[in-house]
């Protein structure tokens, strides 16, 4: 995978207004996220599973959670990237710290690349 590839999402089109109809849609919701840890072989290292409420999305911070399960209280800050997201199936899903979260309304994943 090129570099040109890897950071399409990162294209200035890919960014949504803060009025953006999905953005109103998710605010306030809850959000199942995957966090992927990629070296520059593209092999995955590892991966933490978070969630939070959406508080804010704008321009200057990106997509705003307020964390639940353990790091309940602290914010991830998330590229404002709506293509990023889709909508999960009900149910029970495990985070990363052990807590079990009901119903997320949305599932957004996100590779972090690290250099070697």
């Amino acid at each position: 995978m090129s570099d040109s590839e890897r950071w399409i999402e990162l294209e200035p089109e890919a960014f949504a207004d803060n009025g953006h109809p999905i953005l109103r849609a998710m605010r306030g919701t809850l959000i199942l996220v995957r966090l992927n840890q990629i070296d520059a072989d593209d092999q995955m290292l590892s991966y933490e599973i978070l969630a939070g409420q959406l508080i804010r999305a704008n321009r200057s911070e990106g997509f705003v959670l307020s964390l639940v399960g353990k790091k309940s209280g602290q914010e991830l800050f998330l590229p404002l990237v709506p293509a990023a997201f889709n909508l999960q199936p009900p149910g029970q899903y495990m985070l990363s710290c052990g807590s079990v979260i009901e119903n997320p309304a949305f599932l957004g994943a996100f590779d972090i690349y690290r250099a070697t």
